[in-house]
């Protein structure tokens, strides 16, 4: 039986920023964020088409429709790159916030009226975003979120009419701009 020297405690130090090293790659590597930011982008530029066109109960139906398929289409892609890389990570708490964003886009515009009524569903996404950098660790996802959130404030401010077709259109914009800045940033 031999005995195996003690560490110092800088090896152990060296040990445990390797570990947490190899930590934040395997992170990295799963974390694709902008694959939603792209999908939920363009389904959002395409919904302030539906807002300027039919407005109304349109709205609701295409995002019922347009929504689902997206974040089915997000789900098939994280887990399709899962199975590629052979790593996973809990897909519960993307899906719950997912779910939240989902139903606080739909129960909110009914506690509302007018102008209000046609950007508040941004205020979910937005709060939906800060679990998303929360649970991705990511501070420029926090960003994203506050912009989503200050959108429609200053839309609302602006007094412009079709308020939420405009903050469908500039939603859809950062969206889809922060996603390919992202993918490109990998």
């Amino acid at each position: 039986m031999t005995n195996a020297p003690a560490a110092s405690p800088q090896d152990a130090a060296d040990v445990l920023r390797h570990v947490e090293s190899v930590r934040n790659q395997t992170r990295d590597l799963l974390r694709a964020i902008w694959f939603p930011l792209v999908v939920f982008g363009l389904i959002t530029l395409a919904s302030a088409v539906v807002q300027w066109a039919w407005a109304g109960p349109a709205v609701g139906i295409y995002w019922a429709v347009a929504g689902t398929l997206g974040g089915i289409a997000v789900g098939q892609y994280y887990r399709s790159r899962e199975l590629r890389l052979g790593l996973t990570q809990p897909a519960l708490p993307y899906i719950l916030t997912a779910v939240g964003i989902f139903v606080g886009a739909f129960v909110l515009p009914m506690l509302t009226h007018g102008d209000l009524q046609e950007v508040v569903s941004t205020f979910a996404v937005a709060a939906g975003y800060l679990v998303f950098a929360w649970l991705e660790r990511s501070g420029w996802l926090v960003g994203v979120a506050l912009l989503m959130a200050a959108i429609p404030v200053v839309v609302l401010a602006s007094g412009v009419s079709h308020p939420g077709a405009v903050t469908a259109t500039i939603t859809g914009v950062a969206l889809v701009a922060t996603g390919l800045v992202s993918r490109r940033s990998r």
